[in-house]
């Protein structure tokens, strides 16, 4: 029996010895593994299900960038002489309602993009004259008329956040 006893003491002082923190008592805690591929934290690099930004003239969806705001309507003093109320990607402006993503003029970003500006977000539909070509610069669409595009004028110093890029290249 005394045999026995010295026989299971140094094979417990052979496996304390070989590393092993497993000890007869701990059978529902196995022994710690080092982190593998498979247990790492995932990657944060986008992945097939997540595609990357995309980008245009090296603006980035997602980015924020400075700009500023200016407001238009529909009318012949606003649009020119042969405006006739249709936004560069089609849209009669006469038929959005309250309900549809606000309109923006922008020569900078493809058609079809949406952008936030103070919490709302704008979908690019219209082109307009040379100053639209700043990168930042936006021509908002009012509804309300050329009495209220006057009245909101120009804002300076906002953010613009790109959203997501449009595929149309007009």
């Amino acid at each position: 029996m005394r045999r026995f006893f010295v026989f299971a003491l140094a094979a417990l002082l052979l496996i304390l010895a070989a590393g092993c923190q497993w000890l007869p008592g701990d059978i529902a805690a196995p022994p710690p593994t080092e982190p593998t591929a498979t247990t790492a934290a995932p990657a944060t690099t986008p992945t097939a299900l997540t595609p990357p930004p995309r980008s245009y003239k090296g603006i980035t969806e997602g980015d924020v960038l400075p700009g500023e705001l200016t407001f238009y309507c529909d009318c012949a003093k606003c649009n020119g002489a042969d405006c006739a109320g249709i936004t560069a990607d089609g849209t009669v402006l006469a038929d959005l309602g309250p309900e549809d993503t606000p309109v923006a003029g922008a020569n900078w970003l493809p058609l079809q993009s949406l952008v936030e500006v103070g919490g709302t977000v704008y979908r690019i539909a219209d082109r307009g004259g040379p100053g639209l070509n700043r990168v930042g610069r936006l021509d908002i669409f009012t509804p309300e008329g050329h009495a209220a595009a006057l009245r909101l004028g120009r804002v300076r110093d906002i953010e613009v956040r790109i959203i997501a890029l449009g595929s149309a290249k007009k």
